[in-house]
């Protein structure tokens, strides 16, 4: 197969590494093995507004999210996998006291980036990975990678429990911790 196939503009290379990347992603969570994700890459001009402010920037997805809706966002671990010092979770985001998730993710991060501080505040599943990241003054810098659109009802919005019924949009890339790679994430956003 040509790598010149386009997929919404995006090489076929391109499509096949980000579905490759959201297949490991998912591998170490339950069903996540199983997992045939679908999405098409979208350029960032693809994505509709206000969706484009959430997603196509360079900073936290908690920032992003704080700023749109006028509060802290709240983390809820939906699923997770340790295995030595690489930690995978799936999560979900709320705007502090209401229980309209506004995110879906998935983190793989190499704990062995983090300080024994960092690694623990993240372990106890209390805030989002941002806002700990920020609080330890870590340098910090946020590369996305792909963005996608997801189809509504397809697996990988499945693979979160009930995305309704419209395609949603999301971006894949590396958090990069005293300029290590340490955070591979996934981020859709549903409004």
């Amino acid at each position: 197969m040509s790598t010149a196939t386009p997929i919404d503009g995006a090489p076929r290379r391109e499509h096949d590494a980000a579905i490759a990347m959201l297949r490991e992603l998912c591998r170490p969570l339950k069903d996540g093995q199983a997992l045939q994700p679908q999405c098409v890459i979208v350029q960032p001009n693809d994505i509709p507004h206000p969706i484009d402010e959430l997603l196509v920037h360079h900073e936290h997805m908690t920032e992003a999210l704080r700023r749109r809706y006028g509060r802290p966002v709240e983390l809820t671990v939906l699923d997770e996998h340790l295995d030595r010092d690489f930690y995978t979770r799936k999560v979900s985001l709320a705007p502090a006291g209401g229980d309209n998730v506004v995110e879906w993710g998935i983190a793989r991060l190499e704990l062995r980036y983090m300080s024994d501080d960092v690694r623990a505040e993240i372990l106890a599943k209390q805030s989002p990975l941002g806002e700990i990241l920020i609080r330890h003054n870590v340098l910090r810098r946020i590369k996305p990678r792909w963005f996608m659109r997801f189809p509504a009802r397809g697996p990988m919005l499945s693979f979160f429990g009930d995305a309704g019924d419209r395609p949603l949009y999301g971006r894949i890339g590396t958090i990069y911790c005293d300029e290590k790679p340490a955070i591979e994430l996934l981020e859709i956003v549903t409004a």
